[in-house]
């Protein structure tokens, strides 16, 4: 079977996709993708994958904007109807956003089952556009989503294969990273997050002063890995990270932004988290992932506009093992197992029925 995924310019999206392609090793699996950055990296280290560009222009309300994002539309919507015949897709799984609504939009044009994926608490706008024309709707537990309710199923959020258990003390070990030290890691999503990146260097002294290392996924705007030293304390600014489970393992807490991938990383590796929703239009849908997490206790929210707090925030956590231990028994509270096989199941069941349904008619 061929299954085109489409997930492009988002790490939040492709990362779930890999996770979901890997389980799925009997069928020929191909992405589409975007000319960012985080997309590059993830074509180069799976190589197994096959990867198709996309170019499109953002969603904007301005009306020359909206103008040139319905032209990049209609041109997108040709490109895939021919693609999708040419590589004869039996299957689409869209992970949100515009370019995806548009492969689910073809498939429905071509006849072709689609499926989506949707790991926010809040649903985006093109995946609530795309489920008027999808067979099957894959939601996490969170997620409120009134509509099409004999097409949903509530499933986890899928690993990637690469997220392993190991101890704190092997992951520091296999990283480098000192065995005894506290350690704050920030990941600022897979863009990076400028004003986390900025908040820490400003703040890293602060830090220093509790005996605390702090590694930060800058984003791949970063060209090399940058290093500021202070009271035998070191802020590592870095690039992008091959191996996210072993930083995730290696670390005390987790500062970050609040994207599902975020979360359901952090809690499958059971680490704390102080979460900082992202502004602009991200904000609304981060935010309720963020209270989400919460609400669990596995996360302490700070909001963008209380930025200045979360430095008091993070060194009061870091110095208050109670604080830390209660996140902990939250996490192993709630802790759900890899998604990924039960959603590859689900996918294979879906295509199984659907064929039986076609032979008896």
């Amino acid at each position: 079977m061929n299954i085109l995924l489409a997930c492009g310019g988002s790490g939040g999206h492709m990362a779930p996709a890999i996770a979901i392609a890997e389980r799925l090793p009997k069928h020929r699996c191909i992405f589409i993708a975007s000319n960012r950055k985080i997309d590059k990296i993830f074509s180069k280290k799976y190589t197994q994958f096959s990867f198709a560009k996309v170019d499109a222009a953002p969603f904007k309300i301005a009306p020359i904007a909206f103008t040139k994002f319905l032209l990049s539309q209609i041109k997108s919507l040709r490109f895939a109807a021919h693609f999708l015949k040419k590589n004869k897709i039996d299957l689409v799984i869209s992970f949100g956003g515009f370019t995806s609504f548009i492969f689910v939009l073809a498939a429905k044009w071509k006849k072709i089952p689609a499926i989506l994926y949707e790991p926010n608490v809040i649903a985006g706008k093109a995946f609530r556009l795309a489920t008027h024309f999808a067979n099957k709707i894959l939601l996490s537990a969170g997620t409120t989503f009134p509509h099409s309710r004999k097409k949903v199923e509530r499933v986890g959020y899928p690993i990637r294969r690469e997220f392993e258990e190991i101890s704190k003390a092997e992951a520091r070990a296999q990283l480098g990273w000192p065995p005894a030290k506290k350690i704050i890691l920030i990941i600022g999503g897979s863009a990076g997050a400028a004003a986390l990146n900025k908040w820490v260097q400003q703040n890293f002294m602060r830090f220093a002063h509790h005996n605390i290392d702090i590694y930060c996924i800058a984003g791949p705007g970063l060209t090399a890995e940058q290093r500021i030293s202070f009271e035998d304390c070191t802020l590592h600014m870095l690039p992008f990270c091959e191996n996210m489970n072993l930083i995730l393992r290696a670390s005390d807490l987790v500062i970050g932004r609040a994207g599902a991938g975020t979360i359901g990383e952090c809690q499958f590796c059971k680490k704390p988290m102080i979460l900082v929703p992202h502004g602009g239009d991200a904000h609304v849908h981060q935010l309720a992932n963020a209270r989400r997490a919460e609400q669990q206790g596995t996360a302490i929210v700070v909001e963008q506009e209380n930025l200045d707090a979360l430095a008091d925030r993070a060194i009061e956590v870091m110095s208050n093992q109670a604080i830390l231990a209660l996140m902990q028994r939250n996490l192993d509270r709630i802790f759900v197992p890899d998604a990924a096989e039960t959603i590859a199941r689900s996918i294979d069941n879906f295509m199984q029925n659907r064929k039986n349904k076609l032979r008896i008619i």
